[in-house]
């Protein structure tokens, strides 16, 4: 069995889904309890990050963590995906994190403006990596 939780701000697409669990071999996709993702999703910008901030979050990945792989796709401020990335290496977790391919298209309007559309679309998950780690 392995695992895929999510420590983002978006909803996984179904395209994103398809490939956990195609690619990935994803048997089950945890999201993080509301009041965990809220946190996430809003994490103060005017006070510095602590690790004990994080906690309830790491709490959650060891509670919920399974016997196969664990991944963690991890996507946000930052700091904090600096930290949460670091955490999973310590702790046998496995960081990714989603890829798009940007199409912007411009559009001349009646009157001259230009309105510039830009279509993100995922392409793949990509395993972190640590600047010192063997390939």
């Amino acid at each position: 069995m392995s695992r895929l939780f999510l420590i983002f701000n978006h909803t996984l697409t179904k395209e994103q889904e398809q490939e956990a669990r195609d690619v990935l071999k994803v048997d089950e996709i945890i999201s993080l309890p509301e009041n965990l993702q809220n946190f996430w999703s809003n994490i103060p910008p005017e006070v510095d990050l602590t690790k004990e901030m994080f906690e309830p979050i790491l709490t959650f990945l060891k509670d919920n963590k399974c016997d196969g792989e664990n991944y963690c796709l991890v996507q946000g401020d930052f700091g904090a995906t600096v930290y949460m990335v670091s955490w999973c290496f310590e702790n046998s977790f496995i960081p990714i994190y989603a890829t798009t391919r940007r199409v912007a298209q411009e559009v001349t309007k009646p009157d001259g403006s230009v309105e510039l559309i830009k279509v993100f679309k995922h392409e793949r998950f990509r395993r972190y990596i640590l600047f010192n780690q063997k390939s």
